[in-house]
């Protein structure tokens, strides 16, 4: 539309240049339109330069508005030397026209220019602005296709990096752990080289006895030789010795013959007395009756072993170990405990009657005791031993066991010893339990924790009837054969003994 504009702007001013143009040759003379026509030519284009940029317009022919030549005479007919005045005022006046035709021609040449100018200036914005926007989104869009392709660049370096991060974190796992092999073997190689270097030192010292075994050996060997020869000799003079003696023998052997029938008839006469004596001692054996091993000490039996007694008048004897050489002998056991061969996890029954050989591990019954400490003041004595070879012991004046109905509860006084500067039985009238019968002072089933039977009180601090282990596997035990105040709670001992003999002993 501007374009438009500007074109039908040229076209005007160039008609209303024309116009006057033609207005002024037509009043001027015939000199005046031959020199028009002679300068036709070269006003036919008229052009205007600005800046760079030049404009050239094309005048419309003027031809038409030229004058005859009858108007001023024939063409052949000479021209005056001076015009006329009238024609000198309206040439004035035609030139006057023409000055102002062409002001305003230049006038709106100048608005023409003005407005070109303006209007470039405006489509040269236009176009730089286009031009700039077009290279924006050409560059924005030539940006987001390089940050997709970036993004898309950044996404794959990601995973590669990440795939990378991750064998490089197995290659520094397996470098680390082929590390710690190889310290660990270096270790182990150096406690090797340590080990054969010991191994070469032993050897070296071992050829080094063994020379000095053999230097030895050839010294013995050639003193024995000498030692032979000397025996040698000397077997020589002991075998004539030998023979003189038994040339004497012979001699002497006549008159033997007498002393060997003395002799044999001294012998007849020994086993005569011997099975004398074997008769009368079985004869007393059977008519003694003894309530104990005290009695039985007191009647010149010294030697520990098994005793028949008879308990509180009883008609039938009742087999009894009894140790006669601790602390005076006269003791009569009632639990003994030394290799684990009996089984002390037991009834209340079984605990009642009484268990195993008095000759080895057994519990001799609690209503035996019960019967043999209801008559007469008694002593208990608790020999112990542990793994290591310590035999402590623990005494106590008085002991006494009550009957059946009371769970046979257990009193005790006076106590002295070296297995612990306390006492680790209970002695306040505590009573018996077994895995059948509770009667303890917890809870809890002491027997069935600790096992065995015992006086295990709130479960105590003893129990000699627990599990038997054996050497390696009789610490950290809590349900073994303990006595607190001598090894702890949680130590199995190896052996114990309980025995009881009368307190005026």
């Amino acid at each position: 539309m501007k374009r438009v504009l500007l074109g039908y702007w040229l076209m005007l001013a160039a008609g209303i240049m024309v116009a006057s143009v033609a207005g002024a040759s037509g009043e001027d003379g015939g000199g005046g339109g031959r020199a028009l026509r002679r300068g036709e030519k070269r006003r036919r284009l008229h052009r205007v330069q600005h800046g760079h940029c030049s404009y050239t317009f094309i005048l419309p022919e003027t031809e038409s508005c030229q004058t005859s030549p009858g108007q001023y005479g024939s063409a052949n007919v000479v021209q005056r030397d001076a015009p006329p005045p009238v024609e000198i005022e309206l040439s004035a006046q035609k030139l006057q026209h023409l000055e102002s035709a062409m002001e305003n021609n230049t006038q709106w040449i100048q608005k023409l220019e003005t407005y070109i100018q303006e209007n470039i200036k405006t489509e040269m914005m236009h176009i730089q602005t286009h031009a700039v926007h077009h290279q924006t989104a050409t560059m924005l869009e030539i940006g987001t296709n390089l940050l997709t392709q970036t993004a898309e660049q950044t996404h794959k370096l990601n995973v590669v990096e990440a795939k990378v991060l991750n064998q490089t974190s197995r290659f520094e796992i397996q470098l680390l752990e082929n590390s710690l092999s190889t310290n660990k073997l270096e270790k182990e190689l150096l406690v090797q080289t340590s080990e054969m270097t010991k191994l070469q030192d032993k050897n070296s010292w071992l050829e080094n006895k063994v020379q000095l075994l053999e230097s030895q050996q050839q010294d013995e060997l050639e003193n024995n030789r000498l030692e032979k020869k000397r025996l040698q000799s000397l077997v020589t003079t002991q075998t004539t010795a030998i023979e003189a003696l038994e040339r004497q023998l012979r001699m002497a052997s006549a008159n033997n013959s007498a002393l060997q029938r003395q002799q044999q008839q001294l012998m007849e006469s020994v086993h005569s007395l011997i099975n004398m004596v074997s008769t009368n001692t079985g004869t007393m054996l059977r008519e003694q009756r003894f309530r104990d091993c005290a009695d039985a000490y007191k009647a010149g039996h010294n030697i520990s072993g098994v005793y028949n007694i008879y308990i509180s008048n009883m008609t039938d004897a009742t087999q009894v170990y009894c140790d006669m050489e601790t602390s005076g002998g006269g003791w009569t056991l009632f639990q003994r405990r030394f290799n684990g061969n009996v089984d002390f996890q037991r009834t209340w029954k079984e605990y009642k009657q009484g268990f195993g050989d008095p000759a080895a591990e057994h519990w001799l019954g609690n209503e035996l005791v019960f019967l043999m400490t209801s008559h007469t003041q008694y002593a208990l004595r608790v020999e112990l031993r542990d793994w290591e070879g310590n035999t402590p012991y623990s005494h106590y004046d008085k002991f006494q066991l009550v009957g059946e109905k009371q769970q046979y509860r257990l009193f005790l006084r006076g106590y002295s010893g070296t297995a612990g500067e306390q006492s680790s039985l209970a002695s306040h009238g505590t009573s018996f339990s077994t895995r059948d019968a509770d009667n303890d002072n917890c809870l809890c089933k002491c027997a069935l924790m600790l096992t065995g039977g015992w006086w295990f009180d709130a479960c105590g601090l003893s129990n000699l009837n627990g599990i038997y282990y054996t050497v390696g596997h009789n610490i950290r035990k809590l349900n073994g054969i303990k006595w607190h105040h001598f090894r702890g709670p949680s130590y199995s001992l190896r052996s114990t003994t309980m025995m009881i003999r009368p307190s005026e002993f």
